[in-house]
């Protein structure tokens, strides 16, 4: 027989869940801060590092929408690695949007009219090579910190973060509009 939990008991169960995870982020966040400052890396570097090794190159536009944080936090970041020599910038023009061309009327100026113009960061030779050295000391830490789980264990928590990170949001909704009595 399965144990009904009212929904109160429902809603604190899932705080502790979500209170548990956010701290055992910043445990694991910092446990691995102190060695990547050893390489004057902050994690945030380190992960833009690590999506442009393992992605190639990419519009700042979609690195600031993954970090979830402001153009200018993530365009200060980029030129810190810069300096390093381990990003470089581009410009990359993209072809006028069909819906654009549609939309507007012919004339002499929308022949001329070019795509819109996007920053492009990538990583330098340089930066690969840095960043392969640092990954191969990171994964190990890393590692060793999972050993904490078995590989099952592992698996599991890879769906279960996967779960959470796409939602469902008419859950989500649903959840957010019922009003419940105290119970």
């Amino acid at each position: 027989m399965a144990h009904y939990l009212s929904p109160k008991k429902r809603t604190e169960r899932a705080l502790r869940g979500y209170t548990q995870l956010l701290d055992t982020a910043d445990w694991l966040k910092g446990e691995v801060r102190v060695p990547l400052e050893s390489f004057e890396l902050t994690l945030t570097e380190f992960r833009l590092l690590e999506v442009l090794y393992r992605e190639g190159a990419l519009p700042v536009v979609d690195l600031v929408r993954r970090r979830g944080t402001k153009w200018h936090h993530v365009s200060a970041m980029i030129e810190r690695l810069q300096r390093r020599g381990w990003l470089r910038r581009g410009i990359a023009t993209l072809p006028p949007v069909e819906f654009e061309r549609a939309h507007l009327a012919k004339s002499r100026r929308d022949e001329k009219r070019r795509g819109r113009r996007l920053t492009v960061v990538g990583m330098t030779r340089d930066g690969k090579s840095f960043l392969r050295h640092v990954l191969s000391i990171h994964a190990k830490l890393v590692k060793a910190m999972m050993r904490a789980l078995d590989g099952r264990e592992q698996e599991t928590l890879f769906r279960l973060c996967r779960k959470l990170r796409e939602g469902n949001p008419v859950r989500f909704f649903a959840e957010l509009t019922h009003e419940y009595e105290d119970e």
